[in-house]
């Protein structure tokens, strides 16, 4: 595998600087890979749109080609470009949980999110209650393709540097904004078919997900 240097920059996590924001925006615009971080744990991100960058996402996590990555996105409003139907209790998932720990799964099969959808009929979105990811996206122009910036089989980086001991000099820029708050990735929830069906308990307990989805 090719390695590439890796270039860090310091973030503050409430207060991220411009430069640094625009800085990842124009790596991912240009097929780079980033890691970042979230809410949850560190993320790592590429151009969803560039299927290579998808491609070179799957390899540098040795992450099987048959399971999806997920799109993170500014704000809530961006979901309407890549979904068209919305059920009325995801909207109120989304309500309750965003911005937040909440990975909503929704039935798709657009072109604008076949590369990371892995030839499923349904794509992931969650809104993080995090500055440095949607600013990016915000920067960026559009939602970030992601997955935990780990290798697979690997605990989630919750540090900069724990992503690094994974994934030094195969990304080409890390964005280090100390420590992540929950320290566990996302819960999922599909609302692709009827009822909802909790896909993973993450941050947010089933017993919560249930109150709120009946």
């Amino acid at each position: 595998m090719v390695t590439v240097k890796t270039e860090v920059l310091q973030v503050d996590p409430h207060d991220p600087d411009t430069e640094a924001v625009c800085r990842a925006a124009e790596v991912l615009a240009k097929g780079g890979l980033v890691v970042l971080p979230t809410d949850t744990v560190y993320g790592l991100v590429c151009d969803p749109a560039q299927p290579e960058a998808v491609e070179q996402v799957y390899r540098v996590k040795g992450r099987r080609r048959d399971l999806p990555l997920i799109l993170l996105l500014h704000d809530m409003a961006q979901v309407s470009a890549y979904v068209e139907e919305v059920p009325e209790i995801a909207v109120r998932a989304m309500q309750e949980f965003w911005p937040g720990p909440l990975t909503v799964v929704l039935r798709d099969r657009s072109e604008a999110t076949a590369a990371v959808r892995a030839k499923r009929d349904s794509v992931g979105l969650r809104l993080p209650a995090h500055m440095v990811p949607r600013l990016v996206a915000e920067c960026f122009g559009g939602a970030l393709a992601s997955t935990s910036a780990n290798r697979s089989e690997q605990p989630a980086a919750l540090t900069a540097a724990q992503a690094l001991d994974h994934l030094q000099g195969l990304v080409h820029l890390v964005l280090d904004g100390g420590p992540t708050t929950l320290g566990q990735e996302s819960s999922v929830v599909s609302f692709a078919s009827q009822p909802p069906e909790i896909l993973r308990e993450g941050a947010i307990s089933v017993h919560r997900l249930r109150e709120v989805l009946g």
